[in-house]
C-alpha cells in the first residue's frame, strides 16, 4: 500500500473506516458480507495496511449513509473526508454524491415514542420495541462476544418452525445469559445486540425486562401491558394477571421476538416470568455465577488493552485519527484501571468534561483513586453509576447476607488478586477475625461464603485449581473504603497467614511446587510490609524464607533484597547480637557467596560465626553452620588449606550431633569432598561422595535431586581420571533426574548440560561439545546473565572448544571475555585466570602469534607455580617452545606437566598421559638422548595395551 517517505502506514482512512463500522453495529465480517469481499480484507483496509478500489469504497459510503453512520448535518464533509484519506486513484464522483445525499433515509430503528402513535394493535405489522436506552455512541469492540451470541442463536433461527403450529420450548434450548462483575458492560452488551439485531431485522418485537427485583419486573410488564390493549385489557389492575396475558401472547406469537431480563440476578425469581414456549429468545444479564441451571451463559470478560483505549478515546471525544503519543497513555490509563469498561467510560467522561489530557489524568488517578472511580460523570448514557456505587451497593448486599464474606473482600484487598489458594483462607484461619475464622474453618460454611460472593461475581473461583481471584478495582474499592488502622490490621493478618503457610525449607526441593504456589501472595506481602512499615517477626522470616527460595533457584536479583529487609528488620527487633540476626547474616553471606561477591560474603559469615559461637556456643550446630558458610567461601576462592580445616570441623560437629549416616551431614562431606578435589586428593574426594550417595540412595532413593548431586561429582572425578564411560553414565542419570524434577531450562539442568560438554571436549568429541556449550551457555545467560563470572567459566570452555575446531577469530573474543570477567571477580592469583591466559595464549600460538602468545604464557606460568600444579598451562607452553624450537624448555615443561599428572592419579592409559610421553620421546630424540627416548616409547607402548586389555 502507499507509504510514507519513511516507510510507516497511513492509519488516518483506517482508524476512520473503523469508527464508521462501529457506529453502525457490524462486524469485520458481517461488513465484508454485505460488500462481497472477505472479512481479512476489511480488516487490512482498517489496520491501515491497503486501501479499497473505488467500487467498495462507494458501497461502503452508501452502507453508512443508509445506516445513519455518518454525524448528522455534516455528512458530506465526512464523506469527502473519507475519500481524501483513502487515496483513491480517481476523483469523488460528484453525481454520485449529489444523488445520494438527496436520497430521504428512513431511520430502521423506530423508537418506542414513536410507535405509541400507531393504532392499538396485535396485527401482524405491528413492531414493539422497548429498549429505554439509547444506543451507546461509544460503545467498543466486544465484536467476539456479540458474534458468538449471534452463532448461538442462529442455531435455531426463531423464524423457523419446530414440530407442529411452529410452538418451541423456549425456556433451556433458546435461553443465554451473559453475565460477569457489576459494571463490566454486560447491560451495554446486551443493548447493543439489540439494536444489531434490529438493524439485520431478526426480531420482530424486541422487548426489555428490567430484573433487579420483582418490583421492577412487574413494573415492566404493566409499561408493557399499555401497548397491547387488545391483549390486556386496559381495566385490568392485576400486575400478575397482565403478566400472565403478556406470556400468553408471546408463547402464540408466529413472529420472532427477543425478550431481554436485565440484571436478572435473583435467577430463580425471574424464571417464574419466563415464556415457556414460542417463536423468540430470552437473553439475561446476570452478576450470579451459577447460571447453568437456568440458561447457558457466556461471560463479559475484561477488556483488552488497544481495545480499551480506543474506548476511552472516543468517550474522551478525541479527534481521528490518534496520534501514537495518544494511543500509548490512553493505553497506559487503560492497564492502570485494570482494563475494566465501566472504569474506561468514566475517565473517559472525566477528560471529555475537564478538558484535562490524558497524562494528566494518569497523573491524577494515582493520588485521587476512589473521588474519580467514585465520579460517574454527566453524560453518563444508559449505566447511571459509578464503579464505587455499583459496588458499594453490592457490598452492601453481601454484608445482609453473610459479614463473613465482607471479611473475605478486605482479605481479598489486601493479598496479590489473581492466584489466592483456598487453603491459605483455611489454613490461616486462626489469623482472621471471628466470623470470617469460623466460616474459614468449616467447609461448609466457607462454600455458603463464596456462593453469596459468586453470586454478585466479586470473585472467580478455579474449583480444579483451588484458587480464588479478583477484580483489582474491586480491591481498590475495598482498601479504598477502609480506614488506616483496618488496612493495617488486614495487612498484619495476611502477613502472619502467608508466612504459617509458606514451606519452612525451601531449599528442600520437594517443597518448591508449594512455594511456587504462593510466591505471588509473598510478593504482595513483601509490598505491604514496607508500605504499612510492618515490624512483625513473622514478616522478617517470611522474607527470609523467600529470599531462600529464590536462591536456591539462582535468582539472585530477586533473593537480596528480600534478604536485606530481613536482616534489618531482625536487627531492629532483636539488635544486632541476637541469633536472629546472625541467621540473617548467614543467608546474606550464601548469596554474596553465590554471586562471587566474596568480598561482601566473608565479614558476613564471620560476623555470623562471632554471633553464634558467643550466644550459643562453639559445639552448636548453627555454629557449624556457620563454618561451614566460611568453609564453602573458601573453597570458591580455591583457598583450600583455609577450607579444609573449617570443613573438617563442621563435618564433625554435624557427626556428633546427628551421626554420620544423617542427611544434614551430607552438605558439609561435600564441601570437604570439594576442598579434597580442588587439592587433587581425588581417592579421598571420591570416597565421600560415595559415602553422601549411599546416603542419599538410602534416605531419598535414587531419583532425588540430592542423590543427582552426588551422582554429579563423582562423574566430575571419574572425567578427571579417564574414566570417561562411567561419567557419561552418571551424568545422564543426573540429567534425566534434573529434567524431570526441575525441567530442562533450569539453572541446574544447565549445569549438567556443561558437565557433559567437558567430558566430551576430554575425549576429543568437539562437536559434539560445542553444541552442549551452546546450549548450556544460553541457559547461563537466561538465569545469571552474560556478565557474571559463571558464565565466564562456559566462555573459556567454548573458547577452548572452538580453538580445538579451527574457529579462532570467536574462539579468542570468548577467552577475552572469560579473562575480563575472572580479573573482575576473583583474586588475581586465581587459578581460572591463569588457565584463561593459557587457553588464550593457545589460540594464539595456533596463529603463529607467537610473540602474543609468549607473555600470556609467562604470566601463567608463573601463576601455576604459586598456585597448584596445573597440567595444562605447562603443556600448552611446553607446545610453544616446541614451535619455536626451543626444545629444552619444552621438554621441562614437559616434564612439570607428566608430574602433575602422575600427583593427580591419572594412569599410564589416560589420553593426557599418552600424549605428554609421545611429545617427550619426541624430544628426546631431537635432544640426542635416543636411551630415554626408548625407554618413553616403551612405556607408551605398554600403556597402549593396557588400554586394549581395558
Amino acid at each position: 500500500m502507499p507509504q510514507s517517505l519513511h516507510g510507516e502506514r497511513h492509519y488516518d482512512f483506517g482508524q476512520r473506516m473503523l469508527t464508521l463500522r462501529i457506529n453502525i453495529g457490524l462486524t469485520q465480517e458481517g461488513l465484508a458480507a454485505l460488500l462481497g469481499i472477505t472479512r481479512k480484507a476489511v480488516g487490512r483496509w482498517e489496520a491501515g495496511e491497503t486501501y479499497p478500489k473505488a467500487d467498495h469504497l462507494k458501497a461502503f459510503i452508501t452502507l453508512i449513509f443508509e445506516q445513519q453512520g455518518f454525524q448528522a448535518g455534516s455528512e458530506e464533509e465526512q464523506i469527502r473526508a473519507l475519500w481524501r484519506s483513502a487515496h483513491q486513484k480517481v476523483l469523488l464522483d460528484e453525481q454520485w454524491l449529489t444523488s445520494l445525499l438527496a436520497q430521504q433515509v428512513v431511520p430502521l430503528v423506530s423508537t418506542l415514542s414513536e410507535e405509541k402513535d400507531s393504532p392499538p394493535s396485535v396485527a401482524e405489522h405491528l413492531r414493539l420495541w422497548t429498549v429505554p436506552y439509547a444506543r451507546n455512541p461509544h460503545f467498543t469492540g466486544r465484536d467476539a462476544l456479540l458474534q458468538r451470541l449471534e452463532q448461538v442463536f442462529a442455531l435455531e433461527r426463531p423464524d423457523t418452525p419446530n414440530g407442529a403450529g411452529g410452538v418451541r420450548q423456549v425456556a433451556l434450548t433458546q435461553t443465554q445469559a451473559i453475565k460477569g462483575l457489576g459494571g463490566i458492560g454486560k447491560t451495554q452488551t446486551a443493548i447493543e445486540y439489540a439494536y444489531r439485531a434490529r438493524l439485520q431485522g431478526r426480531y420482530h418485537h424486541v422487548l426489555w425486562i428490567a430484573a433487579a427485583s420483582e418490583e421492577t419486573i412487574l413494573t415492566s410488564f404493566v409499561e408493557l401491558a399499555s401497548l397491547l390493549p387488545e391483549v390486556v385489557r386496559p381495566e385490568e389492575t392485576d400486575p400478575r394477571k397482565m403478566v400472565s396475558a403478556i406470556l400468553r401472547w408471546l408463547e402464540q406469537r408466529a413472529e420472532p421476538w427477543l425478550l431481554i431480563f436485565d440484571n436478572a440476578d435473583h435467577l430463580t425469581l425471574a424464571q417464574s416470568y419466563f415464556p415457556l414456549k414460542g417463536n423468540g429468545h430470552l437473553l439475561l444479564t446476570t452478576r450470579a455465577s451459577a447460571t447453568e441451571a437456568f440458561a447457558p451463559s457466556l461471560e463479559v470478560e475484561l477488556m483488552g488493552t488497544v481495545e480499551g483505549a480506543q474506548l476511552l478515546l472516543r468517550r474522551a471525544k478525541r479527534v481521528v485519527p490518534y496520534v501514537p503519543e495518544e494511543i500509548e497513555e490512553a493505553m497506559n490509563i487503560v492497564i492502570a484501571l485494570a482494563h475494566f469498561p465501566l472504569a474506561i467510560d468514566q475517565a473517559g467522561a472525566y477528560i471529555e468534561e475537564t478538558g484535562c489530557n490524558l497524562a494528566s489524568y494518569l497523573k491524577l488517578y494515582q493520588s485521587h483513586r476512589h473521588a474519580l472511580l467514585g465520579r460517574r460523570g454527566k453524560q453518563m448514557g444508559g449505566y447511571p453509576e459509578s464503579v464505587v456505587t455499583t459496588w458499594s451497593l453490592s457490598f452492601a448486599e453481601v454484608e445482609r447476607s453473610c459479614p463473613a464474606a465482607t471479611e473475605l473482600l478486605q482479605l481479598c484487598a489486601v493479598l496479590a488478586p489473581d492466584r489466592i489458594p483456598e487453603e491459605l483462607l483455611q489454613q490461616g484461619a486462626p489469623c482472621w477475625p471471628e466470623q470470617l475464622h469460623e466460616a474459614a474453618a468449616d467447609g461448609f460454611a466457607f462454600n455458603q461464603m463464596m456462593e453469596i460472593l459468586l453470586a454478585f461475581s466479586l470473585v472467580k473461583r478455579f474449583s480444579e485449581e483451588r484458587m480464588l481471584s479478583i477484580h483489582r478495582l474491586v480491591q481498590a474499592v475495598q482498601w479504598d473504603g477502609m480506614d488506616a488502622q483496618t488496612q493495617r490490621a488486614w495487612s498484619e493478618r495476611a502477613v502472619r497467614a502467608v508466612e504459617q503457610v509458606f514451606p519452612q525449607d525451601p531449599s528442600n526441593a520437594e517443597t518448591w511446587p508449594q512455594c511456587q504456589r504462593y510466591l505471588d501472595q509473598v510478593q504482595a506481602c513483601d509490598a505491604l510490609i514496607e508500605q504499612q512499615h510492618l515490624q512483625i517477626p513473622e514478616a522478617a522470616d517470611l522474607l527470609d524464607r523467600a529470599g531462600s527460595y529464590f536462591l536456591e533457584h539462582f535468582m539472585h536479583s530477586q533473593a537480596e533484597p528480600l534478604y536485606q529487609r530481613a536482616l534489618a528488620m531482625r536487627e531492629q527487633q532483636w539488635g544486632a547480637e541476637h541469633p536472629q540476626t546472625a541467621n540473617g547474616l548467614y543467608h546474606l553471606a550464601l548469596l554474596h557467596q553465590a554471586s562471587a561477591n566474596f568480598a561482601q560474603a566473608e565479614p558476613l559469615f564471620e560476623r555470623a560465626l562471632a554471633i553464634r559461637e558467643r550466644q550459643l556456643g562453639a559445639e552448636h550446630l548453627e555454629t557449624a553452620a556457620s563454618l561451614h558458610g566460611l568453609a564453602i567461601l573458601y573453597e570458591s576462592q580455591r583457598l583450600n588449606e583455609k577450607g579444609e580445616v573449617l570443613a573438617r570441623r563442621a563435618l564433625a560437629l554435624y557427626e556428633q550431633h546427628l551421626g554420620a549416616d544423617d542427611l544434614e551431614t551430607v552438605p558439609v562431606r561435600h564441601t570437604l569432598a570439594d576442598v579434597y578435589w580442588h587439592q587433587e586428593r581425588f581417592n579421598v574426594a571420591e570416597a565421600l561422595y560415595q559415602h553422601n550417595l549411599t546416603i542419599c540412595e538410602r534416605h531419598l532413593g535414587p531419583e532425588h535431586p540430592q542423590t543427582a548431586k552426588s551422582l554429579n561429582h563423582l562423574a566430575l572425578i571419574y572425567t578427571y581420571l579417564g574414566h570417561y564411560e562411567g561419567a557419561e553414565h552418571y551424568f545422564r542419570r543426573v540429567l534425566a533426574i534434573r529434567e524431570k524434577h526441575f525441567g530442562p531450562a533450569h539453572y541446574l539442568t544447565a549445569l549438567v548440560i556443561y558437565d557433559l560438554g567437558t567430558l566430551s571436549l576430554e575425549r576429543g568429541r568437539y562437536e559434539e561439545a560445542e553444541q552442549l556449550f551452546q546450549q548450556a551457555l544460553a541457559l547461563y545467560e537466561q538465569h545469571l546473565g552474560p556478565q557474571h563470572v559463571y558464565t565466564a567459566d562456559i566462555f573459556i570452555t567454548l573458547a577452548n572448544t572452538l580453538r580445538h575446531l579451527g574457529k579462532y577469530p570467536q574462539a579468542e573474543e570468548l577467552a577475552r571475555q572469560a579473562l575480563d570477567l575472572h580479573e573482575a571477580h576473583l583474586n588475581p592469583a586465581h587459578h581460572y585466570i591463569a588457565e584463561d591466559l593459557t587457553v588464550l595464549g593457545a589460540i594464539y600460538r595456533e596463529q603463529g602469534r607467537y610473540a602474543e602468545a609468549e607473555p600470556l604464557f609467562q604470566r601463567a606460568q608463573q601463576m601455576n607455580m604459586q598456585i597448584g600444579k596445573s597440567v595444562l598451562i605447562p603443556y600448552e607452553f611446553a607446545l610453544l617452545r616446541e614451535a619455536q624450537e626451543r626444545d629444552e624448555q619444552a621438554y621441562d615443561l614437559h616434564q612439570q606437566a607428566l608430574a602433575a599428572c602422575l600427583q593427580a592419579g591419572r594412569t599410564e592409559t589416560h589420553p593426557q598421559m599418552v600424549a605428554l610421553r609421545q611429545h617427550l620421546a619426541t624430544l628426546q630424540g631431537r635432544l640426542g638422548r635416543p636411551e630415554e627416548a626408548a625407554n618413553l616409547e616403551g612405556t607408551q607402548a605398554v600403556s597402549a595395551s593396557d588400554g586394549s586389555q581395558a
